[in-house]
Parts: structure tokens; sequence; C-alpha cells
């Protein structure tokens, strides 16, 4: 099964047409380009948006057509996702 192609701003290949999937591909992008914006746990498990501002103004609109934190995070929920905060501070673990 062949999916679109499309190419984001900064030349990244996309082969995705899912929310999940243009996820994933966000944060490993972030994981490894950007880490001080969003990356996954030490185990995979999980992952952590440490500057929401950021992330919804940069980088949504590169593989979404938004750029609204609330509505990807809702959409995170309807695929099962929940979200925590750390003990320790107010970061939120999604």
């Amino acid at each position: 099964m062949k999916k679109p192609t499309t190419t984001t701003n900064v030349g990244i290949m996309l082969m995705a047409d899912t929310f999940p999937t243009k996820t994933y591909l966000l944060l490993t992008h972030l994981s490894a380009d950007d880490p001080t914006i969003s990356s996954f746990s030490h185990d995979g498990t999980s992952f952590e948006i440490y500057d929401q501002s950021v992330f919804a103004s940069k980088y949504l609109p590169q593989y979404f057509k938004h750029s609204n934190y609330g509505s990807f995070v809702r959409q995170l929920n309807l695929y099962g996702f929940t979200s925590s905060r750390l003990k320790q501070n107010i970061d939120v673990v999604v």
C-alpha cells in the first residue's frame, strides 16, 4: 500500500497520511534535532513537550494544517494517549 508523499518546508519527506504517523515523525525529528522542545523518554514509552508555544507555532504547521496545541492534544486523546505531570515540575508527559 503506497502512502501519499508530502514535503514540509524544512525539506523532510513525509510518507504519512495518518495522525499517529505524522506525530511519530514530528517527535522523532524533534528528539534528534531540537530536544529542548520535545523528546522521547529514555525507554521510548512516552514523550515530553517542554516548550508548548514553540512546538505549536514552529513545528505543528510543518506536519499538520494548524498550529493549535489544544487541537493536537485532543487528537492525541482520540488515539488513546493520556497526559500526566511530572512530580518534580509542571512539564506534561504524554
